[in-house]
């Protein structure tokens, strides 16, 4: 989709979220033992909107144009941070990284 919608200057990314701090999610930890309960803090779902907003603004949106990001890192780089002030981490040594872009898109 990159590739075809690049003559048109328009972008297409996929952004990998972290772990969201829903209602439903917060409920479902509330039913497992404390010990079971995941510690580290999780993203709201504004962040990613945020992302995305911050994302349509910037110079470079087309030179990340099919490309796979995670929105920690994104975040990180657009300078943007949670609704809370905090800048979610990254879960890609963790949990691993998206693909890398393929090199038709170059």
């Amino acid at each position: 989709m990159a590739k075809d919608l690049r003559p048109h200057n328009v972008a297409a990314v996929s952004i990998w979220m972290g772990g969201l701090d829903t209602e439903p999610a917060r409920a479902h930890f509330a039913t497992l033992p404390a010990e079971a309960r995941p510690t580290n803090r999780r993203e709201s779902p504004q962040f990613t909107g945020r992302v995305i907003s911050a994302l349509y603004a910037a110079d470079d949106l087309m030179q990340l144009s099919g490309r796979a990001l995670i929105g920690a890192e994104l975040g990180a780089h657009l300078g943007i941070t949670d609704i809370d002030g905090s800048a979610p981490l990254s879960l890609r040594y963790t949990l691993g990284g998206p693909p890398e872009l393929h090199r038709s898109l170059y």
